[in-house]
């Protein structure tokens, strides 16, 4: 009986584990810049935390707006915000140091996301 709670406590103590490990993997810091369209500076710059879990895009900006993007079915990279408008997913050009952006581009400006 020992043995079985036990066993029972470890299985648990893994489980909880495994899930904590699958949130975070879906999450993590990174570093965005909103510009406006045809805008050579951005509007806003900050740290952020973006993540994706099934598809769905969130991006929480370190003052705390939040934006989130649900993806359109069999259209790849496509995506609707808050109010029904299209949001389309790119990839930057590469940087000197090998990293690229990951780009938003919404009906008034673009979301450019480093670290994501």
């Amino acid at each position: 009986m020992k043995i079985q709670v036990t066993v029972i406590g470890l299985i648990s103590a893994i489980a909880t584990l495994g899930i904590t490990f699958s949130a975070e993997a879906d999450s993590r810091r990174a570093y965005c810049k909103y510009f406006e369209n045809d805008a050579r500076e951005a509007k806003v710059s900050m740290p952020c935390i973006f993540s994706m879990n099934q598809g769905i895009v969130n991006i929480k900006w370190e003052d705390g707006v939040s934006d989130h993007f649900r993806p359109i079915p069999d259209r790849e990279f496509v995506y609707t915000d808050e109010r029904g408008g299209i949001v389309y997913q790119q990839r930057g050009a590469e940087e000197a140091n090998g990293t690229s952006a990951r780009i938003f581009k919404m009906e008034n400006g673009s979301i450019y996301i480093w670290g994501s």
